[in-house]
């Protein structure tokens, strides 16, 4: 038989079965990548629905201690930015949370008051209606919207908390994060204490 003739069962030579099975790899791999990120990108919008911010729920504080006989606390104060300025004085909005958490591994805190205020000392809103326990190592977010303005560059919380004995002081911060298509930007606001309260806990 001719080497050139080709086989009626088997109609492409060799050369030109390996010259398609190439291109016909790199297409299957292609789809399976847009078939993978399709469902990754599924899974991750499943996640972060999940996680969508819930405010506080109030619980019992009779369980975590009662707050008339706290030993100790402190007020603290948190700088908390609605916007900061950028490109000659063009405000750069800001979305802000508040995080406490409660460092102790064995004893409970109670947080007692919440309180946010804008750039000129003006009660915007109380966050808290009931003090607000916190089990050892629990933390809790408070959340200012980036929609929310009130507060302005110069905008504070004054956070209040208590325990019936000694603890380890809690960590309290703002987060501040900005998405806009000029560029992004993130950053910590760490609180101060700004009073406190220790007493004798007595027999």
């Amino acid at each position: 038989m001719n080497p050139k003739q080709m086989d009626p069962q088997n109609p492409l030579p060799p050369s030109k079965k390996r010259s398609l099975l190439g291109p016909m790899i790199g297409v299957g791999s292609f789809l399976l990548l847009i078939v993978i990120l399709a469902y990754v990108n599924s899974r991750l919008d499943i996640i972060e629905d999940s996680l969508q911010y819930q405010p506080p729920a109030p619980a019992a504080v009779s369980d975590m201690g009662p707050i008339d006989r706290a030993v100790t606390g402190k007020t603290v104060y948190v700088p908390v930015y609605s916007h900061v300025y950028s490109l000659g004085g063009q405000p750069f909005l800001l979305e802000a949370t508040l995080s406490v958490r409660n460092t102790d591994q064995k004893r409970p805190i109670n947080l007692t008051s919440v309180r946010y205020y804008d750039t000129k000392g003006t009660l915007i809103e109380d966050f808290l209606k009931t003090p607000l326990p916190l089990a050892p190592l629990e933390s809790t977010e408070l959340l200012v919207e980036k929609k929310d303005k009130r507060g302005g560059a110069g905008a504070n919380f004054i956070v209040e908390w208590s325990a019936s004995q000694k603890v380890n002081e809690p960590i309290i911060e703002a987060v501040m994060v900005g998405i806009h298509s000029s560029g992004n930007i993130s950053f910590v606001s760490p609180g101060r204490p700004i009073s406190k309260q220790d007493k004798d806990p007595g027999p």
